[in-house]
């Protein structure tokens, strides 16, 4: 700028908002939000750059010729239908040049004296039927500095062009200078009428003091000079200059800008905080519910192995009396010398039948306990999966939705989610969860006690068969050796004490083994469970940990960003106004 500023203040404000900018251009690349990036890269090289203005409004209000007027120079064309195809920034230069930086993007410049404090930039109609025109005017109006907003001076109330203002002055918070071109095609009494209608409207829009000048380029090119207006223009731009308060709008501007992506970045920032928060402590609470599902289920464990332990208890008394029953002396007498003649009466046929009536009652009545406790087993299991799948729906409805933050892991949060409830649905299934389990509690029953009651029964009969061959041998021995019927009943009634001495302590002792074999298969069971739903979720976890990686740095720039900004705007805004 050809003016300098001698303020030292307002030069430390310029370093200090340049390096807030340079912490936000940061954050921007975090986010890969390249529009991001060209802003506060503009702003940026903004803030050393010349006084900028942007004139806006819409087609045919008399923007190009305002803009040739107040440079005294042809330097935008004109024309009955509108020309201004393009956003033109009007730059100083010794040798006049125009350059295309892009399609909707010009550059032009002219050796006007103005223009070293200033540069000026032209754009299309507010209501140009070109969409990419008010895309490109959005995008540069971020770095304006002051908005010269030309109305129509007989129709200053088009709808488009105080559209369009909100998106200046309210949500870029830009100063505006309202420019009623035209002029002199009214009454001067018509003319201040529709000057305290843009007052008004301007109130409406909460712009307490607006400043409005009337303008007529044609009266300023064919030398009226003072009827044309544009002196208080110039003035109210020489005053800026030379008092530094162009420097003040200039910072103040920038400011603004920055202060307000700051705050755009904030509600999306704060749903990214609130996103990873909500993934983190689902992630704990589904690993929390799982452990606490793997306690009750051994809990499940015990209990049934207790429960199982009591039935062989109460079948292993009614066993006892029934052979008790079963081995009175003078059956095993008569079974002992029938059996010589007829094996179907025999001591070993009677053993064989007991045999099979202990195997029958034990199974039996341990099945029907195990099947009862397999099935809520295996509903505990199916009601954990279900819960979680609670929780993953849950996930579902606290997604990001945000054009500016731009995270790669996040894109893939939907897709891991999904793919997590498909697998768990798959274990829900009677393909998945049932074939898991061994395809229903009654054969998971069967896999689980079968094969400790196989394990026990057959230790048991095996001594049941042995002490009473053994016994009945011996007994039989006696008679055969002539020692005489008195005496082999008396050896008889010893031998099946013990006999039942030995039954009795089979199935004592084998009650303990029992249970600990139930608890083991169970266990072993619900390990293979476990692990599967465990596998089932650690996409899940994975992605969570790779979300915190991403994001937390990104979080922890922001809250840095606007700490800085909160300090440096606090300072700022009692100084610059």
């Amino acid at each position: 700028m050809s003016s300098q500023i001698i303020n030292p203040r307002l030069q430390a404000y310029r370093s200090e908002l340049e390096a807030l900018l340079l912490q936000v251009q940061h954050l921007a690349t975090d986010i890969n939000h390249g529009e991001l990036q060209r802003t506060t890269e503009s702003l940026r090289r903004n803030i050393t750059e010349p006084f900028l203005f942007v004139v806006v409004g819409e087609v045919k209000a008399g923007k190009s010729s305002f803009v040739n007027a107040l440079l005294e120079a042809e330097v935008c064309a004109t024309d009955i239908e509108p020309c201004t195809d393009s956003i033109q920034q009007i730059v100083y230069a010794v040798e006049p040049f125009v350059q295309q930086l892009e399609p909707n993007l010009r550059k032009i410049g002219r050796p006007v004296d103005i223009l070293q404090d200033i540069s000026i930039v032209d754009t299309p109609g507010t209501n140009t039927v070109i969409q990419e025109h008010q895309i490109v005017t959005e995008r540069y109006i971020p770095n304006s500095d002051l908005t010269f907003f030309v109305l129509f001076a007989k129709n200053p109330y088009q709808k488009s062009a105080w559209d369009f203002l909100d998106f200046v002055s309210a949500e870029w918070r830009k100063k505006v200078v309202f420019i009623l071109q035209q002029a002199d095609l009214l009454k001067p009494e018509d003319l201040e009428k529709n000057v305290e209608r843009v007052r008004e409207y301007a109130h409406q829009k909460r712009i307490q003091s607006p400043t409005i000048f009337t303008t007529s380029a044609e009266l300023e090119l064919a030398g009226q000079f003072e009827a044309s207006g544009f002196e208080p223009v110039r003035s109210y731009i020489r005053s800026m200059v030379s008092s530094g308060e162009s420097y003040r709008i200039k910072l103040r501007s920038v400011s603004a800008t920055t202060h307000k992506i700051i705050e755009t970045l904030a509600t999306d920032v704060r749903a990214l905080q609130t996103q990873l928060d909500i993934d983190r402590q689902t992630s704990a609470t589904i690993q929390q519910k799982i452990q606490a599902g793997k306690k009750r289920s051994h809990y499940e464990i015990e209990t049934l192995a207790e429960r199982l332990v009591a039935r062989y208890d109460t079948i292993a008394a009614r066993i006892k009396q029934e052979f008790r029953e079963s081995l009175s002396v003078l059956t095993v007498v008569r079974r002992s010398f029938v059996g010589l003649f007829n094996k179907e009466e025999s001591m070993q046929a009677w053993v064989n039948d007991f045999k099979e009536h202990c195997e029958r009652t034990l199974k039996e009545s341990l099945q029907e306990v195990s099947q009862e406790g397999a099935q809520h087993f295996v509903d505990g299991v199916r009601q954990l999966l279900e819960g979680l799948t609670q929780d993953l729906n849950h996930l579902q409805s606290h997604q990001v939705q945000t054009s500016l933050i731009s995270i790669k892991v996040l894109e893939r949060r939907q897709e891991v989610i999904e793919s997590v409830k498909a697998k768990v649905m798959t274990l829900l299934t009677d393909e998945g969860l049932v074939h898991t389990l061994s395809a229903n509690a009654e054969s998971m029953a069967a896999e689980i006690v079968g094969g400790a009651f196989v394990a026990v029964t057959g230790m048991i009969l095996k001594i049941v068969e042995f002490a009473v061959a053994e016994a009945l041998l011996d007994a039989i021995g006696i008679a055969f050796a002539g020692i005489g019927v008195v005496v082999f009943a008396v050896g008889l009634v010893w031998q099946r004490n013990r006999i039942i001495s030995r039954f009795e302590s089979a199935l004592d002792n084998e009650k303990e083994r029992f249970r600990i074999d139930v608890s083991t298969r169970l266990s072993e069971k619900l390990g293979i469970i476990s692990e599967e739903v465990e596998r089932t979720f650690f996409q899940f976890y994975e992605y969570v940990e790779r979300e915190e990686q991403a994001v937390a740095p990104v979080l922890e720039r922001y809250r840095a960003v606007e700490a800085q900004a909160q300090a440096l705007f606090s300072q700022m805004d009692g100084k610059l106004k």
